[in-house]
């Protein structure tokens, strides 16, 4: 008999009285996404910033408006960035992925006149420094993706002020996290960033939308209890035979809601408590992935790389029979998340397409707690 309760493969970080008081909050002013962009900017090292509807709009809404043709991306990564190259009209360059940090090494095809969308993979920094400088020699625009590396540093220096520009993204699996999703743009070229809050054309989220975000909301703040989580996951994905819910298989053909509705007052309001409690939020996360990387010990997996400067927002571990090991956690009461399952890049990437189909993602998020932490290892450790 499996476990009555189920801890989530996700939490969000907002509560329930976060979403009620969004539906009273009026698009008349703009004072709490002014606060958010203030809080970028200074956590940023003053760059300029704009909030944006998701992290892929924030993507295309740069590269439709800069002249290169080329995009050097990693062959490992989310389908949505290959999505936004694409609406982008841009020409993709992929770069082969190291299969123990997931990240790209990118210098060689780093060719003049391009750009280059250099991801910290789940959070470990990729060579940054390094791209840099061959970005600088090549005359190639940088632009860091830190959806998953906020708070990540290298030398000391935060992820996403090497680059030219740089997003992240509030998704429910990330540090930061707004219904139904959104993103920011941090940049140097203040020009740039003041042309794409002229002219990206979003409209104001309407009723049908704020209602259809919110209820979302909310059943994300149900399904941290896990009692109430075992129940959504057998009608969500057990009775349909699914293994996830939120990785999507191919990119999209035209712009979605991800790319139309402004980022809005009511989603400010909720991103803005958690902007002032971001500290603590990063030394959960870090207190966590210590305490896996100590505590994890199972021969059958391949544990990620431990980097002390990391901010990860995934725990991402390599199962040989995935699919098997996962039904085995969630049957004694721990969901895993999967992550780039479906890959962009052509087959001719096999390393890549082999590490997409291992990948599983531990619970990993700041509302877990010590008893629940002591689970999901006991539970890992336990398959065999």
């Amino acid at each position: 008999m499996g476990s009555l309760s189920l801890i989530p493969r996700v939490r969000v970080n907002y509560t329930f009285g976060d979403v009620l008081r969004a539906i009273l909050v009026s698009e008349r002013k703009a004072t709490s996404r002014a606060q958010c962009e203030s809080i970028f900017s200074r956590y940023y090292d003053g760059e300029y910033v704009c909030l944006t509807p998701s992290g892929r709009d924030a993507i295309y809404e740069v590269l439709i408006r800069l002249p290169q043709k080329k995009v050097v991306i990693p062959a490992y990564t989310c389908m949505a960035v290959v999505e936004a190259v694409m609406l982008a009209g841009k020409e993709i360059i992929y770069c082969e992925s190291d299969n123990t940090t997931y990240n790209s090494e990118y210098i060689e095809s780093i060719v003049p006149d391009c750009i280059v969308l250099a991801t910290h993979q789940y959070g470990l920094p990729c060579n940054i420094q390094e791209i840099v400088e061959k970005c600088k020699e090549q005359g190639a625009i940088l632009i860091e993706d830190c959806a998953t590396s906020m708070g990540t540093t290298v030398d000391g220096k935060k992820s996403g002020t090497f680059g030219d520009f740089a997003i992240v993204s509030f998704n429910a699996s990330k540090m930061l996290n707004v219904p139904p999703v959104g993103g920011v743009l941090i940049g140097k070229n203040k020009e740039l960033i003041d042309r794409i809050k002229q002219e990206a054309g979003w409209i104001n989220s309407d009723f049908k939308f704020k209602c259809k975000s919110l209820i979302r909301g909310l059943v994300f703040v149900l399904t941290k209890n896990t009692f109430i989580y075992k129940i959504f996951h057998y009608i969500a994905i057990d009775s349909k035979g699914k293994l996830q819910l939120t990785e999507h298989e191919k990119p999209v053909e035209e712009k979605t809601d991800l790319y139309k509705y402004r980022f809005a007052e009511w989603q400010a309001s909720i991103l803005l408590k958690q902007l002032k409690k971001l500290n603590a939020i990063m030394d959960k996360r870090k207190e966590l992935f210590a305490y896996y990387e100590k505590n994890i010990n199972n021969p059958l997996i391949k544990k990620p790389i431990h980097d002390d400067n990391a901010v990860c927002c995934r725990y991402a571990i390599q199962v040989e029979h995935r699919t098997d090991f996962y039904h085995q956690c969630v049957k004694q009461g721990v969901d895993l998340d999967f992550s780039h399952c479906s890959l962009g890049c052509p087959p001719a990437y096999s390393k890549e397409h082999h590490i997409a189909k291992e990948i599983l993602n531990v619970p990993f998020y700041s509302e877990i707690s010590i008893k629940e932490m002591e689970k999901v290892v006991s539970v890992i450790n336990s398959i065999r």
